[in-house]
């Protein structure tokens, strides 16, 4: 006799329409009642969830994809086309959806995914913390974080090591001479952000440079960085010698506002971007970046997914942790610092 949603009610001690609407992902059912009926549907092995239908082998052949920030254009396609390049010979099909880095529309974007069935997810945004991941795992829908860890949550992930980043980029213009250097950061939400500001700091303490609050400004987006530069440079006194961009399509604004001011790069200020990605050897000058293995990212992600998605149910599964280490591309947006705007420490 097949299992109904009748004996997945009685057995979690609720009514029919409290099953049902636990199951369908309800908001009007408390965390505490969800997983209670989860659980029962899963000791009677309910067939009527579409995750539980999964579990017996029937799947969607779909993947969702959550991602952080629809403006980070380039950084997207490249990490998405690793996603695509892996799954889609595999016969997957992908829905993207952009969180904007808002918990709410994060939120909303976990809950249109479940609704479409989607086999699996990787996730670029996790603005709401562990609680939805956690959701996932009860209901056996596999995830992998791409470019996001949490730490009260042990789950899958690849990320890039951006801490690593903001220093080897930030040591790399303290050995060339320089002393004040403009850190550009994205969001204040934003994790690769508070990554990059506490390697940048850990250069500038081992050269002895005191870390000054006023050299770190925050923009939402990429390009709203020129207003921001232009005014950061001309309040700034003594001003900084070199630019640390919040990524390369930052980097852009970055040198209008610089040429607005009639300054030179890099006789009068360096910059230096992040990613390197493919247009930045064919900017006027060439941009000097750090490197991140973005289209790696995704790939890695996506691969490890797909492994979960085939992985045999009773087989216990080992958590994988991937970090890509970052490689500085040095190229003629960066030099020494002219003597006479050399700052004494």
């Amino acid at each position: 006799m097949s299992v109904t949603i009748r004996d997945v009610a009685r057995r979690a001690g609720v009514s029919v329409s409290t099953a049902s609407r636990a199951l369908n992902n309800r908001d009007d059912v408390s965390e505490a009642v969800r997983r209670r009926v989860v659980t029962a549907a899963r000791e009677l092995h309910y067939t009527g969830n579409p995750h539980a239908r999964a579990l017996k082998g029937v799947t969607s052949k779909t993947l969702g994809v959550i991602l952080y920030d629809t403006h980070a254009l380039t950084f997207n396609a490249n990490m998405t086309r690793g996603i695509y390049d892996v799954t889609t010979p595999q016969g997957y099909s992908v829905i993207v959806i952009s969180s904007n880095g808002d918990a709410e529309t994060e939120r909303q974007a976990h809950q249109m995914l479940r609704a479409k069935r989607v086999d699996g997810l990787l996730i670029n945004s996790a603005q709401s913390g562990a609680a939805p991941l956690q959701r996932l795992t009860d209901e056996n829908i596999p995830f992998v974080l791409l470019n996001r860890r949490l730490d009260d949550l042990d789950c899958d992930y690849t990320m890039v090591n951006y801490r690593q980043g903001g220093y080897l980029a930030t040591r790399y213009l303290l050995e060339l001479g320089h002393r004040r250097i403009l850190n550009q950061l994205g969001s204040r939400k934003h994790p690769p952000g508070h990554e990059r500001l506490i390697g940048y700091r850990q250069a500038l303490q081992e050269f002895g440079i005191p870390f000054e609050p006023e050299l770190v400004i925050y923009s939402e987006k990429a390009f709203e960085n020129h207003a921001h530069v232009l005014e950061a440079m001309l309040r700034l006194q003594p001003r900084p010698t070199a630019i640390l961009a919040y990524n390369d399509e930052s980097a852009i604004p970055v040198l209008k506002a610089l040429s607005d001011l009639s300054l030179q790069v890099p006789d009068d200020v360096s910059v230096v971007g992040q990613n390197d990605l493919s247009f930045a050897s064919y900017l006027i000058p060439p941009l000097t970046s750090v490197a991140h293995p973005i289209y790696e990212m995704g790939a890695r992600g996506a691969e490890i997914l797909l492994q979960k998605l085939a992985w045999p149910a009773q087989q216990p599964w080992i958590t994988q942790h991937i970090v890509f280490e970052p490689k500085l591309t040095i190229r003629l947006s960066s030099s020494s610092p002219r003597v006479r705007q050399t700052v004494a420490v």
